[in-house]
Parts: structure tokens; C-alpha cells; sequence
């Protein structure tokens, strides 16, 4: 018998830049056109399973395409990274992870990922009391610790990785 709380915890790694909608082109460009694929591809996540909750990795501030999905499907939503508040706070340096002109030393950067993932932890453990199914949406880094971290919560933990998807171009990013 599985005494895990919950059922299913959907892992969704991202390229970040995927998340919103390219603000000034046309919907039918195909940066967009590629971005409301993802929108396709995460409503037929909340379709196929009784989805109670969407957390996501994703710039504060700005509305994502699985926020303004959990708004219209009535989900709870959860923006799960860390505030730049927060980040200044604690000294992580901004664009760390994005930078590969950064002179960083990779253990410092390893510092500050697990601090980040610490936190993103912490919010998905808050926002998932009474979920049968829940979406996490990060980057590809962190795909692997959300995945260990989930399986100790739910029963079954399915994972996608957007990157390696037949119609994600990262030319259009």
C-alpha cells in the first residue's frame, strides 16, 4: 500500500523563454506559433488528468502562459521562483545562470541553484495541500532534483521535457 498523500505530480522542464508570449508580433508568428503549442501542450496535460494546481518557475511580474491557463480553467497557481527581493537578499548575483561570460565560480553557482531550488520546493509543498494532481513547470537544470523531491510526495511522477519536443525550435526563442 502506497501512503504517499497524493496521485500524480506532472514535471514539465522548460526553456524559460518559452513561457510568455513574444509581446509586438502577430499571434500567428511563428515565435508565438510555438508558444501557443506549449499552451496546447499543457491544456491537454489539465485535460487528460483532474489538475488542481499549476506551479511554475517563471519571471515575477510578468502573466505566463500557465498562469493565464490556470486563470481561465479556474486551477490554483503558484509562481514558485524565487522573488529578485529574495535573490538580493541572499547575494545571488541576477542573469547568473544565463551569462556564459560570467567569471562565477561554478560552485558558487551551484550554491545559488540549490538555494533557488530550496525555495522552489518549499512553495510547491505549500501550494499542493488537497491536490490530486499537480503541475511543476522548471527549467531543465532543475528537472531532477523536482523530480526526486515529488516522489516522496506522490505516487506517481510523470515527466516532459518541452526542449526535446518535435515542434520546439529554439531558433524561435
Amino acid at each position: 500500500m502506497d501512503f504517499r498523500p497524493y496521485q500524480l505530480a506532472i514535471v514539465v522542464c522548460v526553456d524559460h523563454k518559452i513561457q510568455h508570449l513574444v509581446q509586438g508580433i502577430a499571434a500567428s508568428h511563428p515565435r508565438n506559433m510555438m508558444r501557443l503549442r506549449f499552451l496546447d501542450f499543457l491544456r491537454d496535460l489539465t485535460g487528460r488528468y483532474s489538475v488542481d494546481v499549476i506551479c511554475e518557475e517563471a519571471k515575477h511580474g510578468v502573466e505566463s502562459i500557465a498562469e493565464t491557463l490556470a486563470n481561465r480553467e479556474r486551477l490554483r497557481y503558484r509562481n514558485i521562483e524565487m522573488s529578485p527581493q529574495r535573490r538580493a537578499e541572499l547575494g545571488i548575483a541576477p542573469l547568473y545562470t544565463i551569462d556564459p561570460e560570467s567569471e562565477i565560480l561554478l560552485e558558487q553557482k551551484a550554491h545559488w541553484n540549490a538555494q533557488r531550488e530550496g525555495h522552489m520546493l518549499y512553495e510547491i509543498v505549500g501550494a499542493i495541500a488537497g491536490a490530486r494532481a499537480v503541475i511543476a513547470i522548471c527549467g531543465v537544470i532543475h528537472m531532477p532534483i523536482m523530480i526526486q523531491a515529488l516522489s516522496t510526495k506522490f505516487a506517481r511522477v510523470e515527466q516532459y521535457d518541452v526542449t526535446a519536443m518535435p515542434w520546439f525550435d529554439p531558433s524561435l526563442l
